[in-house]
């Protein structure tokens, strides 16, 4: 059986704008790029390929430098991006993660890939959102507040993986508090 496309959806390095209270934008960027950095070491440790969905040329050029894959992104937010990178998988196994998990590693990478290439799985981040989500063929995806509650209602079969690895985003000041030595590390 083939292994799972991994898809990392990354609108631009100057996002995080829920963070702007507490960080500038040079910060947010920093961060940003230190989160999809990680996130990017995880996925090649676990020896998976990434692809990054993206319509920011900054974006595309470091996915590259990065040796992923890219798939543009055409509009639609960021449920319109899955669509797209799931579409371009086709029937193969895909797993979306996204890029502001500061605990991700290559073997919690490793173990969702796994089983996503025979189930839907299902990470909530600590806020209610999806952090993580695989399976095969199409999903009707419905990103935004509370929406890890959406995607299980479409896949209530599916398995639930709970951790820190996956439970913890950084997207607001709440996910910052959570891991204080990425403050450190600005």
């Amino acid at each position: 059986m083939n292994q799972p496309a991994v898809l990392v959806p990354i609108r631009s390095f100057t996002g995080m704008t829920r963070l702007s209270e507490t960080l500038d934008s040079d910060e947010r960027s920093r961060l940003s790029r230190i989160l999809a950095s990680r996130l990017l070491t995880a996925i090649a440790t676990a020896g998976l390929q990434t692809t990054v969905i993206t319509a920011s040329d900054e974006v595309a050029t470091w996915a590259r430098q990065q040796s992923a894959a890219v798939c543009e992104d055409q509009g639609g937010g960021l449920t319109g991006a899955v669509h797209a990178g799931v579409s371009m998988v086709g029937s193969s196994p895909w797993l979306v993660v996204h890029a502001d998990l500061p605990l991700v590693t290559a073997h919690a990478i490793a173990a969702v890939a796994e089983a996503c290439r025979s189930t839907t799985v299902i990470a909530p981040s600590y806020d209610g959102g999806t952090a993580v989500i695989g399976g095969r063929g199409s999903f009707p995806f419905s990103y935004g507040v509370g929406s890890f509650q959406r995607h299980y209602a479409s896949a209530p079969n599916a398995t639930v993986i709970i951790s820190p690895e996956f439970g913890i985003d950084i997207d607001t000041e709440r996910g910052l508090e959570l891991v204080p030595e990425l403050l450190r590390k600005r």
